[in-house]
């Protein structure tokens, strides 16, 4: 009876021994993070001659990536080393650049504030003229000849696509500005062929509405000139914009020159070239 009297002492005593030994392994190890990393330079500069422009362009180099965060102006963010940011209205706005550390420490933001004078203007020059029907409304419709959409991995290329026609969803597809009140429109007349939805016809597409557009100069060495679509709203693809690059306008044509916009919010892989003619 007193050997049988111990036992369970003995397994008591072993189990708790090995309960603390477990939860003392379980403990997690120590760890000192290295230091934020330094904020990332970049700057900020007029554009000459347009004082609703600037272009911001990122100098540091030890960032493995990066978004600019800009509020109040077109576009509103962007993922692209250096961008022309444009202003529609006067005022002081922050400009924000969120960065990525090579050594893996963490994310840093650097803020600058710019204040732009005044509201830009809409100067009915010759190739608003043309695009605007003498600066009053003008709808616009991708060609259906081939070719009308273009992309490559370089402005004006077409090593990936070149349209050999369009579906019958584009056909009728209208986008439509108005230089008196910087009015853009987009009539789908039913239903748009949207890339994002899998590249197919959907009847009951969000068309954003009370969306505007600005005209400026371009300061890419694309274009003399770019028009700028309110965020939500593109041209000819889905995929595209919101700037595009007036490459050439005629009487009864238009080239423009956009980025890809990828649907998942990506960084854009190449440009599209559109054709558009009047309907």
């Amino acid at each position: 009876m007193t050997k049988n009297m111990r036992t369970p002492t003995l397994f008591i005593t072993l189990t708790a021994s090995l309960l603390f030994i477990a939860c003392d392994l379980q403990q997690p190890a120590s760890r000192e993070l290295g230091p934020l990393p330094a904020p990332p330079e970049f700057s900020v500069e007029e554009v000459p001659g347009n004082p609703n422009q600037v272009v911001v362009r990122l100098l540091s180099t030890d960032f493995f990536d990066f978004i600019w965060d800009l509020p109040g102006e077109t576009p509103k963010t962007s993922k692209a080393p250096v961008d022309t940011i444009f202003y529609q209205r006067a005022g002081t706005y922050p400009i924000s650049l969120h960065a990525a550390h090579t050594s893996g420490n963490g994310t840093a933001v650097s803020t600058q504030t710019i204040t732009i004078a005044q509201d830009a203007t809409l100067e009915c020059n010759a190739t608003l003229r043309l695009l605007t029907n003498d600066c009053s409304t003008q709808c616009w419709k991708l060609s259906p000849e081939r070719g009308s959409i273009q992309v490559g991995p370089v402005p004006l290329s077409s090593e990936w696509y070149n349209s050999p026609g369009l579906d019958d969803a584009q056909i009728d597809d209208l986008w439509c500005f108005n230089a008196e009140t910087g009015a853009f429109i987009y009539d789908n007349g039913g239903e748009t062929f949207s890339v994002c939805a899998g590249y197919v016809s959907v009847p009951d597409y969000n068309i954003p509405p009370n969306a505007g557009f600005t005209f400026s100069p371009s300061a890419s060495g694309n274009a003399e000139f770019m028009l700028t679509l309110d965020e939500g709203s593109w041209m000819g693809v889905e995929d595209s914009g919101p700037v595009y690059e007036i490459v050439s306008i005629s009487e009864n044509e238009l080239v423009m020159l956009s980025p890809i916009r990828p649907c998942d919010g990506s960084a854009s892989p190449g440009w599209f070239t559109l054709t558009f003619i009047k309907p």
